[in-house]
């Protein structure tokens, strides 16, 4: 049963990004993205949170709190991966602006492919990305289904509004379980991860989330949709990094999933309490 799970993980992160990003799409218009990326104090500062500021504190905690170098690698590879694509899902949840947050993914994901491996290199000298298969899977997990939910909403409205409610079930549950799944499938190695690890990686949330609240603005909405998106980073691209530049060293992909599993449990924790306390 663990092995079907296991082998299955991939899938299951695949149809919730697909699934979330497709819901997200029925609800907004390209003119809704479009507007929030105006604001350039708001684009700037948010860039500058989820590219120089959160890579700086990890790598302030790497150097600080002692781990293995390879879980290390493994961190600071999560760190540097900004835009999750579950990020506008989870912004959505917790009433956030969804439509600043999917402007702000297109604009993460894009600095991302060319971020990553620049960075990569600088910690590990010898790694190779392909770049080219990366961007594929953005393209059809990401773009694809959000494209084609932004069209049915842009031609069948009333259709549109249908589906969405639909999709927002299916997408809902699937986040919880694909975060189930993370748990079951990851419990052994969240268990043997060093606890300095576990300590840079919580560290790394609490001060990221701060950082994005603090930059966010005056606009409730807008401060947890930056909060959200810098905590919660790229964690299906740092796994897929891992996977293919690391295979040597299978710990590397071990912290880059713990990262990611500590990152979906972090994030639905959040998430029902910015619930909790909206007006």
């Amino acid at each position: 049963m663990n092995e079907l799970l296991t082998a299955s993980l991939p899938l299951a992160i695949a149809v919730f990004v697909t699934t979330a990003m497709f819901s997200v799409g029925l609800d907004l218009t390209v003119a809704q993205i479009l507007l929030p990326l105006r604001n350039k104090r708001l684009m700037a500062v948010s860039l500058v949170a989820n590219v120089i500021l959160v890579p700086l504190v990890a790598f302030g905690l790497a150097g600080v709190i002692p781990m293995d170098g390879a879980l290390r690698t493994g961190f600071l590879l999560y760190a540097f991966t900004a835009g999750t694509e579950a990020g506008p899902k989870l912004v959505q949840l917790a009433r956030g602006n969804a439509a600043f947050a999917v402007g702000l993914l297109a604009v993460l994901i894009a600095t991302t492919i060319v971020f990553v491996p620049m960075a990569v290199s600088l910690v590990v000298p010898d790694a190779h990305i392909e770049r080219g298969k990366l961007l594929l899977k953005l393209l059809v997990v990401v773009a694809l289904p959000m494209g084609i939910g932004l069209y049915l909403k842009a031609r069948h409205e009333a259709f549109a509004a249908r589906l969405s409610l639909v999709m927002h079930r299916v997408s809902t549950t699937l986040l919880f379980v694909v975060f189930a799944q993370l748990i079951v499938v990851n419990f052994d190695e969240i268990l043997a991860v060093q606890s300095g690890a576990l300590l840079a990686g919580l560290l790394l949330f609490a001060i990221a989330f701060a950082v994005g609240y603090a930059l966010g603005g005056p606009e409730r909405a807008d401060r947890r949709a930056l909060a959200i998106m810098t905590f919660v980073r790229a964690g299906s691209v740092s796994m897929l990094i891992a996977g293919q530049v690391f295979a040597h060293d299978p710990k590397v992909l071990v912290m880059a999933t713990v990262m990611t599993t500590l990152s979906v449990v972090l994030g639905v924790l959040t998430v029902v309490w910015l619930r909790r306390s909206a007006p």
